[in-house]
Protein backbone atom coordinates (compact mmCIF):
# COMPACT_ATOMS: atom_id res chain seq x y z
CA UNK A 1 0.00 0.00 0.00
CA UNK A 2 1.16 3.49 -0.41
CA UNK A 3 0.61 6.48 1.86
CA UNK A 4 1.71 9.52 3.17
CA UNK A 5 2.18 9.66 6.86
CA UNK A 6 3.37 12.19 8.87
CA UNK A 7 6.35 11.87 10.40
CA UNK A 8 6.71 14.22 13.95
CA UNK A 9 8.54 13.46 17.46
CA UNK A 10 6.85 12.94 20.30
CA UNK A 11 8.90 13.72 23.56
CA UNK A 12 12.11 11.59 23.23
CA UNK A 13 10.55 9.55 20.21
CA UNK A 14 9.99 10.04 16.41
CA UNK A 15 7.01 8.10 15.07
CA UNK A 16 4.76 8.17 11.42
CA UNK A 17 0.99 7.49 12.30
CA UNK A 18 -0.72 5.30 9.70
CA UNK A 19 -4.13 7.15 7.93
CA UNK A 20 -5.16 3.75 8.25
CA UNK A 21 -6.27 0.49 9.81
CA UNK A 22 -3.57 -1.41 9.20
CA UNK A 23 -5.15 -4.65 11.14
CA UNK A 24 -8.38 -4.39 9.06
CA UNK A 25 -6.11 -3.20 6.00
CA UNK A 26 -3.94 -6.35 5.96
CA UNK A 27 -6.39 -9.09 7.41
CA UNK A 28 -4.48 -9.57 10.52
CA UNK A 29 -7.26 -10.01 12.86
CA UNK A 30 -4.71 -10.90 16.23
CA UNK A 31 -1.52 -10.74 17.06
CA UNK A 32 1.44 -8.53 16.39
CA UNK A 33 1.51 -6.80 12.79
CA UNK A 34 5.22 -6.61 10.95
CA UNK A 35 5.62 -4.83 8.27
CA UNK A 36 8.14 -3.72 5.35
CA UNK A 37 8.67 0.00 4.31
CA UNK A 38 9.95 2.04 1.70
CA UNK A 39 10.76 5.66 2.80
CA UNK A 40 12.67 7.29 0.60
CA UNK A 41 14.18 4.85 -1.24
CA UNK A 42 15.16 3.19 2.09
CA UNK A 43 14.05 0.05 2.83
CA UNK A 44 13.04 -0.88 6.21
CA UNK A 45 11.45 -3.91 8.51
CA UNK A 46 8.99 -2.60 11.93
CA UNK A 47 6.18 -3.97 14.08
CA UNK A 48 3.41 -1.68 14.40
CA UNK A 49 2.35 0.17 17.82
CA UNK A 50 -1.52 -0.09 18.24
CA UNK A 51 -2.83 3.76 19.70
CA UNK A 52 -6.20 1.93 19.99
CA UNK A 53 -9.24 2.48 17.83
CA UNK A 54 -7.62 1.24 14.65
CA UNK A 55 -5.19 3.56 14.84
CA UNK A 56 -0.89 2.58 14.51
CA UNK A 57 2.27 4.10 14.09
CA UNK A 58 5.82 3.24 13.53
CA UNK A 59 8.63 4.32 15.55
CA UNK A 60 12.11 5.51 14.04
CA UNK A 61 15.53 4.80 15.47
CA UNK A 62 17.94 7.33 15.35
CA UNK A 63 19.98 4.88 12.56
CA UNK A 64 17.16 5.09 10.34
CA UNK A 65 16.11 8.65 10.78
CA UNK A 66 19.98 9.34 9.80
CA UNK A 67 19.72 6.97 6.88
CA UNK A 68 16.69 8.86 5.23
CA UNK A 69 18.38 12.04 6.31
CA UNK A 70 15.65 13.20 8.80
CA UNK A 71 16.63 14.96 11.80
CA UNK A 72 13.11 14.24 13.65
CA UNK A 73 12.59 17.76 14.92
CA UNK A 74 10.56 19.41 12.18
CA UNK A 75 6.86 17.57 11.33
CA UNK A 76 7.17 16.34 7.56
CA UNK A 77 4.83 14.48 4.92
CA UNK A 78 6.29 11.72 3.58
CA UNK A 79 5.40 8.75 0.77
CA UNK A 80 5.43 5.42 2.37
CA UNK A 81 4.94 1.68 0.71
CA UNK A 82 4.04 -0.50 3.35
CA UNK A 83 2.95 -4.17 3.60
CA UNK A 84 2.73 -6.76 6.10
CA UNK A 85 5.84 -9.00 6.81
CA UNK A 86 4.77 -12.70 7.94
CA UNK A 87 7.61 -13.59 10.77
CA UNK A 88 9.10 -16.83 9.55
CA UNK A 89 7.00 -20.01 10.75
CA UNK A 90 8.38 -22.90 12.23
CA UNK A 91 8.07 -25.73 9.91
CA UNK A 92 5.24 -28.25 10.59
CA UNK A 93 6.69 -31.98 11.73
CA UNK A 94 5.75 -34.77 11.01
CA UNK A 95 8.31 -37.16 12.37
CA UNK A 96 9.69 -36.89 15.99
CA UNK A 97 13.25 -38.37 16.53
CA UNK A 98 13.59 -40.75 19.37
CA UNK A 99 14.74 -38.03 22.32
CA UNK A 100 15.85 -38.39 26.28
CA UNK A 101 13.37 -36.85 28.58
CA UNK A 102 13.86 -35.79 31.58
CA UNK A 103 12.34 -32.83 33.59
CA UNK A 104 15.26 -30.34 32.61
CA UNK A 105 14.49 -31.19 29.10
CA UNK A 106 11.14 -30.98 29.49
CA UNK A 107 12.13 -27.24 31.04
CA UNK A 108 13.90 -26.54 27.79
CA UNK A 109 11.71 -27.88 25.46
CA UNK A 110 8.41 -26.13 27.36
CA UNK A 111 9.34 -22.58 28.18
CA UNK A 112 7.76 -20.16 25.94
CA UNK A 113 7.88 -16.38 26.76
CA UNK A 114 4.50 -14.88 29.15
CA UNK A 115 3.76 -11.38 28.49
CA UNK A 116 0.92 -11.45 30.70
CA UNK A 117 1.26 -11.88 34.30
CA UNK A 118 -1.67 -12.09 37.11
CA UNK A 119 -0.88 -10.16 40.64
CA UNK A 120 0.17 -12.57 42.53
CA UNK A 121 3.57 -11.49 44.17
CA UNK A 122 7.03 -14.03 43.83
CA UNK A 123 8.12 -14.61 47.89
CA UNK A 124 12.27 -14.11 48.21
CA UNK A 125 12.66 -18.10 48.01
CA UNK A 126 11.34 -18.04 43.87
CA UNK A 127 13.56 -15.28 43.51
CA UNK A 128 16.98 -16.45 45.28
CA UNK A 129 15.99 -19.86 43.20
CA UNK A 130 16.11 -17.67 40.04
CA UNK A 131 19.19 -15.54 40.78
CA UNK A 132 20.79 -18.41 41.65
CA UNK A 133 20.10 -20.32 38.52
CA UNK A 134 21.80 -17.27 36.77
CA UNK A 135 24.60 -17.52 38.72
CA UNK A 136 25.13 -20.80 37.89
CA UNK A 137 25.81 -20.17 34.25
CA UNK A 138 29.13 -21.19 32.49
CA UNK A 139 31.35 -18.03 32.01
CA UNK A 140 34.31 -17.84 29.20
CA UNK A 141 37.32 -18.38 31.29
CA UNK A 142 35.08 -18.86 34.50
CA UNK A 143 35.18 -15.30 34.79
CA UNK A 144 31.60 -14.60 35.95
CA UNK A 145 31.32 -10.80 35.20
CA UNK A 146 27.23 -10.76 35.37
CA UNK A 147 25.57 -8.53 37.98
CA UNK A 148 21.81 -9.08 37.99
CA UNK A 149 19.50 -6.04 38.84
CA UNK A 150 16.46 -6.83 41.16
CA UNK A 151 13.32 -4.73 40.10
CA UNK A 152 9.88 -5.05 42.26
CA UNK A 153 8.80 -1.96 42.93
CA UNK A 154 6.60 -0.74 40.21
CA UNK A 155 7.67 2.99 39.49
CA UNK A 156 10.65 1.55 38.65
CA UNK A 157 9.87 -0.40 36.55
CA UNK A 158 7.14 2.04 35.01
CA UNK A 159 10.35 4.23 34.51
CA UNK A 160 12.15 2.85 31.67
CA UNK A 161 8.62 1.72 29.73
CA UNK A 162 9.01 5.13 28.07
CA UNK A 163 12.15 4.35 26.72
CA UNK A 164 11.36 1.23 24.58
CA UNK A 165 7.49 0.63 23.40
CA UNK A 166 8.61 -3.63 23.23
CA UNK A 167 8.51 -3.55 27.38
CA UNK A 168 5.36 -2.92 27.92
CA UNK A 169 4.49 -5.90 29.97
CA UNK A 170 6.12 -4.55 32.60
CA UNK A 171 3.20 -3.05 33.28
CA UNK A 172 1.83 -6.42 34.72
CA UNK A 173 5.20 -7.99 35.63
CA UNK A 174 5.49 -8.55 39.42
CA UNK A 175 9.28 -8.05 39.17
CA UNK A 176 12.24 -8.35 36.59
CA UNK A 177 15.87 -8.82 36.65
CA UNK A 178 17.96 -6.61 34.33
CA UNK A 179 21.28 -9.28 33.59
CA UNK A 180 24.32 -7.11 33.14
CA UNK A 181 28.17 -7.34 32.69
CA UNK A 182 31.58 -5.95 34.21
CA UNK A 183 33.28 -4.70 30.68
CA UNK A 184 36.46 -4.77 33.31
CA UNK A 185 35.80 -7.99 34.64
CA UNK A 186 35.34 -9.47 31.06
CA UNK A 187 37.49 -7.42 28.51
CA UNK A 188 35.86 -9.35 25.49
CA UNK A 189 32.81 -8.02 24.28
CA UNK A 190 31.84 -10.66 22.51
CA UNK A 191 32.65 -12.98 25.66
CA UNK A 192 30.59 -10.61 27.83
CA UNK A 193 27.51 -10.91 25.89
CA UNK A 194 27.79 -14.82 25.72
CA UNK A 195 28.14 -14.92 29.70
CA UNK A 196 25.37 -12.85 29.97
CA UNK A 197 22.79 -14.39 27.27
CA UNK A 198 23.94 -17.88 29.10
CA UNK A 199 23.04 -16.28 32.20
CA UNK A 200 19.76 -14.90 30.73
CA UNK A 201 18.42 -18.56 29.88
CA UNK A 202 19.00 -20.07 33.25
CA UNK A 203 17.06 -17.18 34.96
CA UNK A 204 14.58 -18.50 32.04
CA UNK A 205 14.53 -22.12 32.64
CA UNK A 206 14.45 -21.27 36.21
CA UNK A 207 11.10 -19.14 36.08
CA UNK A 208 9.29 -21.54 33.95
CA UNK A 209 10.93 -24.72 36.10
CA UNK A 210 9.03 -23.40 39.11
CA UNK A 211 5.54 -22.28 37.90
CA UNK A 212 6.21 -18.67 36.65
CA UNK A 213 6.59 -17.09 33.40
CA UNK A 214 9.07 -14.94 31.78
CA UNK A 215 9.71 -12.75 28.76
CA UNK A 216 13.45 -12.01 27.78
CA UNK A 217 13.79 -8.22 26.43
CA UNK A 218 16.88 -7.26 24.46
CA UNK A 219 18.86 -4.04 25.19
CA UNK A 220 20.99 -2.85 22.41
CA UNK A 221 24.16 -0.79 23.15
CA UNK A 222 23.78 3.06 22.84
CA UNK A 223 19.92 2.56 21.71
CA UNK A 224 17.45 5.37 24.56
CA UNK A 225 15.93 1.88 26.59
CA UNK A 226 20.13 1.28 27.13
CA UNK A 227 20.92 4.65 28.16
CA UNK A 228 17.36 5.15 30.30
CA UNK A 229 18.08 1.54 31.82
CA UNK A 230 22.13 3.38 32.99
CA UNK A 231 20.33 6.67 34.03
CA UNK A 232 17.58 5.11 35.78
CA UNK A 233 19.58 2.69 37.70
CA UNK A 234 22.46 4.32 38.34
CA UNK A 235 24.70 1.73 36.59
CA UNK A 236 28.46 2.62 36.94
CA UNK A 237 30.29 3.04 33.42
CA UNK A 238 32.43 -0.30 34.10
CA UNK A 239 28.46 -2.02 33.95
CA UNK A 240 26.89 -3.04 30.14
CA UNK A 241 23.02 -3.74 30.66
CA UNK A 242 22.95 -6.90 28.25
CA UNK A 243 19.19 -8.15 28.91
CA UNK A 244 15.80 -7.74 31.38
CA UNK A 245 13.47 -10.65 32.04
CA UNK A 246 10.51 -9.47 33.00
CA UNK A 247 8.17 -12.59 34.90
CA UNK A 248 5.41 -13.40 37.53
CA UNK A 249 2.69 -15.82 37.92
CA UNK A 250 1.48 -16.50 34.19
CA UNK A 251 -1.69 -14.76 33.33
CA UNK A 252 -2.21 -16.68 29.66
CA UNK A 253 -1.06 -19.97 28.65
CA UNK A 254 1.16 -20.67 26.03
CA UNK A 255 2.30 -24.07 24.24
CA UNK A 256 5.33 -25.05 22.65
CA UNK A 257 5.37 -26.44 19.19
CA UNK A 258 8.41 -28.81 18.38
CA UNK A 259 11.64 -27.48 17.16
CA UNK A 260 13.20 -29.57 15.97
CA UNK A 261 14.60 -29.34 12.37
CA UNK A 262 16.83 -31.48 10.63
CA UNK A 263 17.26 -28.37 7.94
CA UNK A 264 19.68 -26.87 10.39
CA UNK A 265 22.07 -29.34 11.95
CA UNK A 266 24.96 -30.33 10.17
CA UNK A 267 27.68 -33.36 10.40
CA UNK A 268 31.14 -33.41 10.45
CA UNK A 269 30.97 -30.25 7.56
CA UNK A 270 28.24 -27.90 6.25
Amino acid sequence: MDCIVDIKKEGNKVVASLPFDARAEFNIPKGSIYVKCVLENIQFKSKLMSRGNGRYCIFFSKQLLKDIGIDGNEKLNVHLKIEPDTPTLLPEFTEMPELINNEVLKAISQRASIRRFSEKDINHVQMNTILNAGLCAPSATNKRPFHFVVVKDKEKMFSIIGYNPYVKMLKGAQACIIVCGDKVVQGIPEWLLADCSAATQNILLAIHSIGLGGVWCGIKQGSDFYKGIVKEFGLPNNIRPVSLVAFGYPGEEKTQSCRFENSKIHFETW
